[in-house]
């Protein structure tokens, strides 16, 4: 048995210069609430409110916080609610403290028929900078009563997409 290879020179003096510029999606948010969800929620004047809190483990990596360059976040709703709602996500630091915070406003469906929207995020450096210092999201869904049954779903995914900038080796 014969084996070959071939190899070019590596250039170990230059190790110094690799940057490694690796783009990461992470699902950030998921979920679905009917009508039941709602209707089981406490009133608050002409409002319904539902939260949940979600550990952020990818902001918590001693990588990410070193390396973390661009960050932005995505969400997708589809409602056939004819109430109009808002998502609010809270970005929390270890003291519950608010960091960062995204209003997502969804028009109600005047039909029946799913309304679907989509928020995109682009955050500034500063704003990067306020979300490494998060730990946790709550995510807060307001549903506006407006006199009509609360009828249908409400549907949310969301996804942070992030860059690191990795070149210390």
């Amino acid at each position: 048995m014969l084996t070959t290879s071939c190899v070019s020179d590596i250039d170990t003096d230059r190790v110094d210069e690799v940057v490694l510029s690796p783009r990461v999606d992470a699902d950030l948010v998921f979920f679905t609430l009917n009508a039941a969800n709602f209707q089981a929620a406490p009133n608050v004047g002409s409002q319904i409110v539902i939260r949940d809190t979600t550990r952020l483990e990818f902001i918590n990596d001693a990588i990410v916080q070193e390396s973390l360059k661009e960050l932005s976040f995505m969400y997708q709703s589809e409602s056939t609610l004819s109430q109009n709602v808002v998502n609010k996500s809270l970005f929390l630091d270890q003291s519950g403290r608010v960091q960062y915070e995204l209003n997502y406003p969804i028009n109600g469906s005047l039909d029946g028929e799913v309304v679907r929207n989509s928020f995109d995020v682009i955050l500034s450096e500063e704003d990067i900078a306020r979300i490494k210092n998060s730990i946790q999201v709550v995510n807060e869904i307001t549903l506006f009563l407006n006199g009509q049954p609360i009828n249908g779903q409400y549907s949310l995914q969301s996804k942070a997409i992030y860059a690191l900038e990795i070149s210390d080796f």
